[in-house]
């Protein structure tokens, strides 16, 4: 028999309550023992115990003697089974993993103990027929006695898998294990049994429930964990980041810390880096005054953005930190560092760095996105749940606000706290008249934000900031620092910020003494050591005191001389170039070698730039073009500066700046700024001015460009040709008059004859030719076509009067023609303003057509006289200087073919 519920049931790997049974298994037996009735009929004895732990119960195996009434051995066997089934569940025999008592069953089969792991005890048993099928009548007839049956599942009867099989599904564990137990091996109506446990997928009520409803669960478990994220780790980055702007808890607060890092410091560096510092910023003329003038702006509340302009090594880094030297709470940002980032994602991490906002969890904006897109898969409806870059970066810059306003807030506390200590104080001592300090934030409490680099390179995130900057700046929080070489960041400064003007403070390039001294200062100090080295290096070792400061002092007129001078004037007052040519002269080259070399490398650059086939080439944009660029390079050049508006509005330009800010952007080109706007151009740094020439005085690559930049011209006065003989086209005028259109045609063939005889005229070398003006060929034309009856003088006042009179009476029908080209019916015909006549005549040195008598074209209505000799003048001046234009690029295609 099977007596159950002696032992705990193993229901998972992780189940610790078998651990706390005895092991022993003599103890286990004789806990079994103790469960059978002493006093047992029918000469009942136990022969062994055979405990089965892991299914809660053991196999007794017994023996019995026949009885009087001479029954079967089965029907005693089942006697003595419920004798002590009885006498277990009289007794209430219960323990401390389970309160309901033991039972016993008969075993029908032969037990089959096994101890595999992952066979643990189910509520799922799986029968298996080696024979015939059993019905579920016969099957629920054999399982029943053990407990209720929660469901009986068949094989189909169209599934041919062998052995054919039952699942059985008790209600209760310990009704599956002792039927697993007692009908194991069972033979049912010449079919054998095999039983086996089932794994059983056990779901939670609440489980299937939150699966059933995903629409709403997933997303509110998101939120929630999300809300929980917040809510766990927005404080700790508020106080990193409150911690990086005041260094409450930085160690440097440590008196010894600071003093042992500072002596270090010194021991490294072996120089005064700030004396160092003062003598830069000093070598610039109005720098001193524009530094005064950013600490006095400091000084106030803030209202409005601070920028701070300036070509490269200008010294904008310099006067901020020197301003920000009494200001006690600073965060400082490097928009290159941000630039520098590959992708969004790292130039957020970059910014949270810079800004001590920690920790930051990168995979959390993927873990959003895949919620998201989940939910957007299995609901059709975005959850708006998921995160970008720039969210976080938002989430960044609105911790550090909150930091700004407690800053604030407590500063206000502090002064409220000492202001009633102050009254406080003032009434013991009787001394009323004493007054409360202001309710204002002392200046040196503001807190400030310098973002050096802005727009110098393209970030991610530019809108996000400024937009942030600007509610920062009208809420009062804290100054913002803009620093820049780039002019267009300023535009866009100001327009994130409309309705107040920014603070500008613009700085230049040091002047021509100021680079002078500041060579002076850097290249003074090496010679010595330079000396130094060479005595202890060479091969006489006894060179005297003498020689060495004989060697110093040349040294030293070698820097007075005027090659220094030379070098200052061409590298101009750039601190970045004078940097540059201070270490190659320290290297061991020499004065006119270290200027050489800048020299070649800014042309190497110019070219590279300027003039690369490239539609973009590192990080500029070309939005100009090879001629337009030759064409400002070439004024530059020639001139020291050039007007805005000049090279603007000429014709490679066309009145669009776009190229210009290109150029600017690149720093090819600096804009120098009057009223807020453009008025001159310089180089964009000062020894590109000698770039220009070197580059201007290659005979091939200055011709190659000439010829480029004439063919541009060329296209540009053929376009211009074009248009005007599209509008003589739609003026239909000469198509209507037979004379008119006779005048054009000869006009235009006495224009092609004249081209060829001025070109065959400078062949011949006559250059004192002078060119006939238009109205001559018009003349000329119409005589030519026998109109002369028709042709009128108007130099005569009798003549003018009368056409006049004429005119006025045709502008009635045509005054269409008048409103359609700008002239009113009382205006003069347009014709007065150009003059005909014979084209070889002269007086006292004039033009010709100053002369010549002023003719009417037939057969076209006054009111478009003077469009179309407009038009006709344009087409003659337009072929005039393609003719110029295609000279010269014949005359430098044979400079470059003998070159």
């Amino acid at each position: 028999m099977f007596i159950n519920k002696i032992f705990p049931l193993k229901t998972g790997r992780l189940d610790p309550r078998p651990l706390l049974m005895s092991r022993n298994m003599d103890a286990m037996k004789r806990k079994v023992a103790c469960l059978i009735p002493q006093d047992m009929p029918n000469g009942f004895s136990v022969d062994n115990i055979e405990p089965h732990s892991r299914d809660g119960g053991s196999v007794v195996y017994f023996t019995f003697g026949r009885n009087s009434r001479q029954e079967s051995a089965e029907s005693v066997a089942k006697t003595l089974v419920d004798t002590v089934d009885n006498h277990l569940v009289s007794k209430k025999h219960g323990n401390w993993f389970g309160f309901d008592p033991a039972r016993s069953f008969p075993v029908k089969g032969v037990p089959f103990y096994e101890d595999i792991v992952r066979l643990l005890p189910s509520k799922k048993v799986r029968v298996e027929f080696i024979g015939p099928d059993l019905t579920i009548e016969q099957i629920f007839r054999e399982f029943r006695v053990f407990g209720r049956i929660l469901d009986i599942e068949h094989q189909p009867s169209s599934s041919k898998d062998t052995p054919r099989w039952a699942i059985v599904r008790f209600v209760r564990l310990h009704s599956a294990t002792s039927a697993r137990n007692c009908l194991h091996g069972c033979v049912i109506d010449a079919t054998k049994i095999l039983l086996s446990y089932v794994k059983e997928d056990t779901e939670n009520v609440i489980v299937q429930w939150i699966k059933d409803h995903s629409k709403f669960t997933i997303p509110l478990a998101a939120a929630a964990l999300i809300a929980a994220i917040y809510a766990v780790f927005d404080p700790i980055r508020e106080f990193f980041v409150e911690n990086k702007i005041t260094h409450r808890f930085d160690l440097d607060r440590v008196p010894l810390l600071r003093s042992a890092k500072r002596a270090a410091m010194n021991g490294i560096l072996r120089h005064d880096s700030s004396t160092e510092a003062t003598e830069e910023i000093t070598a610039w003329s109005g720098v001193a005054d524009q530094c005064e003038r950013l600490s006095s702006i400091l000084d106030e509340p803030p209202e409005n953005f601070i920028v701070v302009t300036g070509p490269h090594g200008s010294g904008k880094t310099k006067i901020v930190e020197k301003a920000l030297q009494r200001k006690k709470y600073c965060v400082v940002l490097d928009a290159n560092k941000l630039a520098s980032q590959h992708s969004e994602l790292e130039q957020m991490s970059a910014l949270a760095k810079e800004l001590g906002w920690w920790p930051v969890f990168n995979s959390i904006i993927s873990i959003t996105n895949a919620i998201d897109l989940m939910i957007t898969a299995t609901t059709g409806g975005n959850a708006g749940i998921s995160a970008t870059p720039e969210s976080q970066v938002r989430r960044i810059l609105e911790c550090l606000a909150l930091v700004l306003a407690r800053i604030r807030h407590e500063r206000l506390a502090a002064l409220k706290s000492e202001n009633a200590k102050r009254m406080r104080n003032n009434s013991r001592a009787n001394n009323p008249a004493m007054a409360p300090l202001p309710q204002t934030i002392p200046p040196e409490d503001v807190p400030v934000i310098v973002l050096h680099n802005f727009m110098d390179k393209d970030i991610a995130f530019t809108p996000v900031i400024l937009d942030w900057a600007t509610n920062i700046v009208e809420a009062g929080l804290a100054h913002f620092i803009f620093t820049t070489s780039n002019i267009s960041g300023y535009h866009e400064i100001q327009r994130a910020q409309p309705q107040r003007a920014a603070s500008l403070i613009s700085l230049s390039d040091a002047s021509p003494m100021g680079a002078i001294t500041l060579l002076q200062q850097q290249l003074a100090p090496s010679f010595p050591a330079q000396s130094a080295e060479i005595s202890s290096n060479g091969s006489d070792d006894d060179v005297s005191a003498a020689n060495k400061a004989a060697e110093y002092q040349r040294r030293l007129d070698m820097v007075s001389s005027d090659r220094v001078a030379y070098a200052a004037s061409v590298l101009g007052g750039r601190l970045e170039d004078l940097h540059v040519f201070v270490q190659k002269v320290n290297a061991g080259e020499t004065l006119d070698g270290a200027l050489e070399d800048i020299i070649q490398r800014s042309i190497t650059e110019i070219r590279k730039y300027a003039f690369a086939d490239d539609s973009e080439v590192g990080q500029y944009e070309h939005t100009w073009t090879p001629e337009q660029f030759w064409c400002i390079l070439t004024e530059l050049a020639k001139h020291e500066r050039v007007e805005y508006d000049r090279i603007r509005n000429s014709p490679l330009f066309a009145g669009d700046d776009k190229a210009l800010l290109g150029l600017a952007d690149a720093q090819l080109i600096t804009m120098v700024y009057d009223n807020d706007r453009p008025s001159r151009i310089l180089p964009g740094r000062p020894v590109y001015s000698t770039s220009f020439e070197r580059i201007l005085e290659d005979p091939g690559f200055a011709s190659s460009m000439v010829i480029k930049m004439n063919k541009k011209y060329i296209e540009l006065e053929t376009a211009k040709i074009r248009k005007a003989e599209e509008e003589l086209s739609l003026l239909n005028v000469f198509k209507a008059s037979s004379d008119a259109f006779g005048t054009l045609t000869s006009s235009m063939a006495m224009l092609a004859a004249s081209k060829g005889t001025r070109s065959g005229d400078k062949r011949a070398g006559n250059k004192g030719s002078s060119q006939p003006p238009l109205d001559a060929f018009v003349a000329q034309s119409i005589r030519s076509l026998d109109h002369g009856a028709r042709m009128q003088l108007l130099d005569d006042e009798a003549d003018v009067a009368q056409r006049k009179q004429s005119s006025q009476q045709q502008q009635r029908s045509q005054s269409w023609f008048g409103w359609l080209f700008g002239r009113g019916s009382g205006n003069k015909p347009a014709h007065s303003e150009s003059g005909g006549g014979d084209g070889g005549t002269k007086a006292n040195g004039d033009n010709a057509a100053d002369k010549l008598p002023l003719l009417a074209i037939p057969g076209i209505p006054s009111e478009l006289q003077g469009r179309v000799r407009f038009l006709l003048r344009t087409i003659h001046d337009s072929q005039n200087k393609i003719d110029m234009w295609d000279a010269e690029n014949r005359k430098n295609a044979r400079l470059l073919a003998e070159l």
